[in-house]
C-alpha cells in the first residue's frame, strides 16, 4: 500500500498549522437584504452555454463554456484573442471525450504554453444555481455505508483551498456561498470552525444514504469538533460519527509537544498512553455519545498508518492496550479497524476487529472478515497531480480518475457486505472526493454537482 498519509508529511505540519484560529465571518457573510433560498430538491440546471465575444482575458476561466468545443473556443479565446482553428477545437474536443484522464486544467495549461504565457485561472460555477438537498433516504439495504470526512480545509487561500491544487472545486473556497450558512451568518467559508460547513457537508451526506462519516483527524485539529457538535445538533441527527486516527503527525517538530516526538510502539504503555490521551479519548469527550457510530453496538476507530509509528511489527500490544484504556473510561470496547500495514506484527489478528487497505488503486482490493463483520474499502477517484504536482499536465501514466464507474463497480461488489467505507468524501487536494462538487467534467460533459452523491443514494435508499 501506499505507506504515506492522505497529504504529505510536510503537508500535515502546514495544514495544521493553519487551521487552529476561530471562525470570523467578514461582511460579506451578512448581505442587505439577507438573499433568496436556495432551491430545495430540484435537479442541478446548467447557466447557457457560451457564444462569445471572442476577447482575451488576464485571467482564465477554466470552467467556460459546456460542450468541449464550446470549451475549447473559450478556453483560446481568453487566452490568444482570436479565434481558434477549426482543427484545434476538433482535436481537443476528441481528446476530451475519449481520454478519461484529460482534465480541462489540462487543456487550458497546454494552450497557454503554446501561446508563450503563463495564465492566472479561475473557475466559475457553471450552474445557475446550488440545490439544498434534504429529501430523507429511506434504506433498502441493511448495509451501513461511510466516508473519511477531512476537515482541515482552512478557506479562503490556506490548506486545501488553493483553487489550482484541485481538479474539483467546492463553494466557499473563495468567497463566502449561503451553502454554508449557519445561525445568524447568511453565507460562510468551506472551514471547519464554520459550523455551516459541518451542516452542509453531514446533510449531503445524509441525503446520499450514507450512516457515519469517520473524521480523518490528526490531533491539533480536535479543536474543531465544537463546531461540528453545533451543526450535530442543528440537523437533528440521522447520521453518525467515526474516528479515523491519521498518525501523519506524530514527530512534527513545528506542532511542539506532544505531537514533535514519535511515540515508540516498544514501549506498550507509554504509546497507547500517548496516543489515547492525546487523540481518542477526547475525541469522543467532543462527540455526543448519541452520535457515534457504532459496529454491533461498539464505536468504530480506523487507525492509519502513516509511516510514522513504528517499530511495525510490534503494534498489537499498543492497539491491545489502547482499547483497555477506551474501555476502562467509556465503559464500552472500541471496534478498531487497522491498517494493513500494522499486519507486520503476527499478533495483529487476534488483537484487530478489522482491516483496511487505504489505497486501494496500488495496493488492491480490501475486504476483510476478521471478526464476522464484512468490511469493505475503496478509494473511487483520484487525482495525485492536484496537491503533489500542481501545474503538471496530466498524461495517461498518472492514474487519474475522473469518472463515477468505479464508485458503481464498488457499490456492486460490496453489496452483501456488512459496512463499506468510502475514501474519501472531500480530499479536494488528492481528487479522491466524492462530495457536493460543482466542476465535474468527465468525458465531454458537466456532471451535476451531486453526481456521486446520486450513485450512492440510488444504491441506498428507496427512490
Amino acid at each position: 500500500m501506499r505507506d504515506v498519509p492522505s497529504c504529505s508529511f510536510a503537508l500535515a505540519a502546514t495544514l495544521l498549522c493553519g487551521c487552529m484560529g476561530s471562525y470570523n465571518p467578514t461582511s460579506e457573510t451578512a448581505p442587505t437584504p439577507p438573499p433568496a433560498p436556495l432551491p430545495a430538491n430540484v435537479d442541478f440546471e446548467l447557466q447557457g452555454e457560451f457564444d462569445g465575444p471572442c476577447a482575451a482575458q488576464g485571467t482564465i476561466d477554466v470552467n467556460l463554456g459546456h460542450s468541449p468545443e464550446a470549451f475549447v473556443r473559450a478556453a483560446y479565446c481568453q487566452i490568444n484573442g482570436a479565434e481558434p482553428s477549426s482543427d484545434l477545437v476538433t482535436t481537443w474536443s476528441a481528446q476530451l471525450q475519449s481520454e478519461p484522464w484529460l482534465r480541462r486544467i489540462d487543456v487550458v495549461r497546454s494552450l497557454c504554453t503554446a501561446a508563450g504565457q503563463t495564465c492566472s485561472l479561475s473557475y466559475s460555477d457553471p450552474w445557475q444555481a446550488q440545490v439544498v438537498l434534504t429529501t430523507p433516504c429511506v434504506r433498502k439495504t441493511p448495509r451501513d455505508v461511510g466516508a473519511v470526512m477531512m476537515y482541515f480545509s482552512d478557506c479562503p487561500g490556506g490548506v486545501n483551498c488553493g483553487l489550482d491544487w484541485a481538479n474539483t472545486h467546492v463553494s466557499g473556497m473563495v468567497l463566502p456561498h449561503q451553502l454554508y450558512a449557519f445561525g445568524e451568518s447568511w453565507a460562510g467559508y468551506y472551514q471547519p470552525d464554520n459550523a455551516g460547513f459541518w451542516k452542509r457537508e453531514l446533510v449531503d451526506a445524509r441525503w446520499a444514504g450514507l450512516q457515519f462519516m469517520l473524521l480523518n483527524t490528526y490531533g491539533p485539529d480536535l479543536v474543531h469538533l465544537a463546531s461540528l457538535s453545533e451543526a450535530l445538533t442543528d440537523i437533528g441527527g440521522g447520521i453518525q460519527i467515526a474516528l479515523l486516527d491519521d498518525t501523519s503527525i506524530w514527530g512534527q517538530v513545528q506542532q511542539g509537544a506532544p505531537w514533535s516526538t514519535v511515540p515508540n510502539l516498544g514501549d506498550v504503555d507509554t504509546a497507547a498512553q500517548t496516543i489515547y490521551q492525546t487523540k481518542w479519548k477526547p475525541f469522543f469527550q467532543a462527540v455526543t455519545h448519541g452520535d457515534w457510530y457504532l459496529v454491533k453496538g461498539r464505536p468504530l476507530i480506523y487507525f492509519y498508518n502513516a509511516g510514522t509509528l513504528k517499530p511495525l511489527n510490534v503494534a498489537a500490544g499498543v492497539v491491545a492496550r489502547l482499547k483497555q484504556l477506551f474501555s476502562s473510561d467509556f465503559g464500552v470496547e472500541p471496534f478498531v479497524a487497522v491498517d494493513k500495514a500494522f499486519f507486520a506484527d503476527p499478533g495483529m489478528p487476534a488483537v484487530a476487529d478489522s482491516e483496511f487497505i487505504w489505497d486501494t488503486f496500488n495496493g488492491g482490493a480490501s475486504q476483510f472478515d476478521l471478526t464476522g463483520v464484512t468490511h469493505d474499502h475503496f478509494m473511487v477517484k483520484w487525482d495525485p497531480l492536484g496537491r503533489d504536482d500542481p501545474g503538471v499536465i496530466a498524461t495517461a501514466t498518472d492514474g487519474i480518475v475522473k469518472g463515477p464507474g468505479l464508485l458503481t463497480q464498488a457499490l456492486a461488489g460490496a453489496a452483501a457486505s456488512d459496512l463499506a467505507v468510502f475514501a474519501t468524501w472531500n480530499d479536494l487536494g488528492e481528487g479522491t472526493g466524492i462530495n457536493r462538487n460543482y466542476d465535474y467534467y468527465d468525458q465531454g460533459q458537466w456532471l451535476a454537482p451531486n453526481a456521486f452523491m446520486s450513485i450512492l443514494r440510488d444504491a441506498q435508499c428507496e427512490q
